[in-house]
């Protein structure tokens, strides 16, 4: 059988690594591995909130969209809180229906009720409040003299161990169809 050592100078030597030069190589490699391992949790941290802006971005745009369309066929307003709207309006065969949307600060949704059909617009919603405007721009409380409508809202959403908000502050929508005095 064939030894594996050689001599040199008169000294056998070995093939092979010595304790220092291994210790040196796991430690070398257990950096590289938490360097990559950090850098794959920060990609998908990164992937995952850029996820939730997207999804919360686009929600907010259809909700306002849908708000925009009912608010702008309103003829009367029934009641204006702070959590909530509920009005009539035109529907496509310029007949009325009700309308409303509340805030539920519990399940923290905003739902879109159309005609006595529920549909929840936004989700995830951590703070929100509607601001109601009369006819000369003023802010007021009173469902009479209700012109224009506001909606503000904060949505969040958890990554980890940090939240993701997506902040709106709508333009005021004009109920057209309304008729007040001021």
């Amino acid at each position: 059988m064939k030894s594996h050592s050689r001599k040199i100078n008169g000294r056998s030597a070995r093939k092979g690594f010595t304790l220092a030069e291994l210790m040196l190589a796991i430690s070398i490699g257990s950096l590289v591995i938490a360097g990559a391992t950090f850098s794959l949790n920060l990609w998908a941290r990164s992937s995952v909130s850029l996820g939730n802006y997207t999804d919360m971005s686009g929600s907010c745009r259809r909700a306002l969209d849908v708000f925009a369309s009912d608010v702008r066929m309103a003829n009367g307003v029934s009641s204006s809180t702070a959590s909530g709207f509920t009005f009539t309006a035109y529907d496509s065969t310029n007949s009325t229906v009700t309308v409303s949307y509340d805030y539920d600060t519990v399940t923290k949704e905003l739902t879109r009720t159309y005609d006595g059909t529920s549909q929840v617009l936004l989700d995830d919603v951590s703070l929100f409040g509607f601001s109601y405007f009369d006819l000369n721009r003023t802010a007021t409380t009173n469902a009479l003299s209700v012109k224009e409508v506001q909606i503000e809202a904060i949505l969040q959403r958890a990554v980890l161990t940090i939240d993701n908000t997506d902040e709106i502050i709508s333009a005021r929508f004009m109920l057209r169809n309304r008729r007040v005095s001021s």
